[in-house]
């Protein structure tokens, strides 16, 4: 147990700093003034059934790219832990990313997640602006 909390805190950390990275590079593709709301979600999958997982959210990126006020959406994996994931995605708004929630392609993501035994933590940040 006690490496399974190992790897997830060093996921965790790596997911930081990739996120904080592509957070940068996304903030360049929002209009001026707009709310943008970022969502870090973490996907643990199941050890040795890892493929499926990436199939299944790689499968996911089309549609939602080409939502509404989809402003970036990429999927990373772990390398210490294969079965560990992290989407990084910037939304115009916290409304389109309640929208995309309800979109019936996540709708069924979702459910597809609890039948498999796949957990998912999400997160939403404000990117902080630098000019205070």
């Amino acid at each position: 147990m006690r490496e399974t909390d190992e790897l997830r805190r060093d996921f965790l950390r790596s997911g930081l700093v990739l996120a904080g990275m592509a957070a940068a590079r996304q903030s360049m593709a929002a209009p001026p003034g707009a709310s943008v709301l970022t969502a870090v979600t973490f996907i643990h999958g199941i050890p040795g059934r890892e493929a499926d997982l990436k199939a299944h959210l790689l499968s996911l990126a089309p549609t939602t790219r080409a939502e509404p006020g989809c402003l970036g959406y990429d999927l990373y994996q772990s390398p210490q832990a294969a079965h560990e994931f992290m989407r990084f995605e910037v939304w115009q708004s916290a409304e389109h990313l309640e929208a995309h929630k309800q979109s019936p392609p996540l709708r069924a993501s979702f459910e597809k997640r609890q039948r498999e035994g796949w957990t998912t933590q999400i997160t939403t940040w404000h990117r902080v602006p630098e000019d205070l």
